[in-house]
């Protein structure tokens, strides 16, 4: 998996987990919780910082749904309807 593809599985993920915890729906949060700390064990190994995962995000094309649990959840600093108009 590229450097890329890491940084977009692991902010989709905790987009879709902050989703998951805000409806209550995390039966499997120990799971969860496993997942995610293996997506950051994997991140820290490969010295990947903040910014670099920020302009991943950015130039990365998700589809609308995947668009707004990011920028919902992970980045809403982000300009999310002019990305999707843009696109």
């Amino acid at each position: 998996m590229t450097d890329s593809e890491l940084i977009k599985n692991y902010t989709l993920f905790h987009a879709y987990f902050c989703h998951l915890i805000e409806d209550r729906q995390t039966d499997a949060a120990e799971y969860l919780c496993d997942i995610s700390f293996k997506l950051d064990q994997e991140i820290t190994k490969r010295k990947i910082s903040e910014f670099e995962i920020k302009e991943c995000v950015k130039n990365t094309n998700f589809n609308a749904q995947d668009h707004l649990m990011v920028y919902t959840y992970i980045y809403p600093e982000f300009d999310y309807l002019s990305k999707i108009t843009n696109s």
